[in-house]
């Protein structure tokens, strides 16, 4: 999620769906009420459910860090998942809990614990797509950087992930996958950033996408299109009677990128984070979904955010999937 303008303490409203507000009316939670409307749909017959062709987890909005009871709420999102039969984690960004605003000290340990998390508990192979908060030192003064320094914005976190790249693509088991980056500097805010492609990004989108005729799973840390700033407060805000969605909470091209996606028509899933809540939209025969946090309410106890979840998501043959939220199994009351 965002760093000192979107503070977790200014959140004061809890996602809904339109199931979880029907809910409400009936006296059911809301989180009951999303977990129901992200459940599987009934059983097929054997004879004609469609092959499975991949099984994974999106993890998204991590948060690790040693001063929060991190460690035992991933090391459960591990054993859960993989409890399920995974067989990729597929990251969504805000890995550790902060380095946009935070001294190097700091994100060392955060990125030493991440390591250590993955290497004892992660048993299934892990891309890795990176967040706001995954951004060493973008917020200058907070950081204590100048900008000039080897490891400044991106380049921390791919040399820790040991990746090549931004943004990259890669296909798994007759699926295309494509990792987007959506976080960019705001020129006009020295804290602040904003969510959309560079041109250099979309002219790659945009090539990638002709380069293939796999069924195709898109994710992007910042949501390209969500319902959830309409339901979340704060930094949606009534402005000359029009309502005015941060730039840094919704991609500010998702048209455009979505044009993109419905031009393709390969595109079938779009995944995102960021907002710690939970939703499903569907248009053009592109479905997006913000799959939750697993860290939930930054590993506290919250009534604003979703319980720590992730998406368990099957992936068929015929270029269908399943996609379902499911708790980690980890609390902390």
């Amino acid at each position: 999620m965002q760093q000192a303008p979107h503070d977790p303490s200014r959140r004061s409203f809890t996602a809904l769906t339109g199931l979880a507000a029907l809910g409400g009316a009936l006296g059911i939670s809301p989180r009951f009420a999303h977990a129901q409307a992200n459940a599987s749909a009934p059983a097929q017959n054997a004879a004609t459910r469609p092959a499975r062709a991949l099984r994974f987890a999106h993890f998204t909005d991590l948060h690790i860090t040693p001063d929060r009871p991190s460690e035992p709420g991933m090391k459960k999102a591990f054993e859960t998942a993989q409890a399920d039969g995974i067989e990729m984690i597929l990251t969504g960004g805000d890995l550790i809990m902060d380095s946009f605003a935070t001294k190097r000290e700091q994100v060392d340990r955060e990125w030493a614990l991440l390591h250590k998390l993955f290497a004892e508990h992660c048993k299934v192979p892990v891309e890795h797509c990176l967040g706001n908060h995954d951004i060493f030192g973008f917020c200058l003064s907070k950081a204590g950087l100048e900008g000039d320094e080897a490891d400044f914005g991106y380049a921390r976190a791919l040399a820790e992930l040991k990746l090549a790249a931004r943004w990259r693509s890669f296909d798994r088991n007759g699926w295309h996958f494509i990792v987007l980056s959506s976080v960019e500097r705001d020129p006009k805010d020295e804290c602040g950033y904003l969510a959309y492609l560079n041109d250099e990004q979309r002219a790659w989108l945009e090539a990638d996408l002709a380069a293939t005729k796999l069924p195709t799973v898109v994710v992007s840390h910042v949501p390209i299109v969500t319902v959830t700033p309409a339901v979340r407060g704060g930094e949606t805000e009534r402005k000359n009677d029009k309502t005015v969605i941060s730039g840094g909470l919704v991609h500010l091209d998702a048209p455009t990128v979505h044009g993109v996606f419905r031009k393709a028509g390969n595109v079938k899933l779009v995944l995102s984070g960021h907002m710690h809540l939970i939703d499903r939209c569907e248009t053009d025969g592109v479905t997006y979904c913000c799959s939750g946090a697993v860290c939930g309410g930054w590993w506290k106890p919250t009534k604003t955010y979703c319980d720590p979840t992730y998406a368990l998501i099957d992936l068929n043959t015929d270029g269908s999937f399943d996609y379902r939220i499911k708790p980690t199994g980890w609390t902390n009351s």
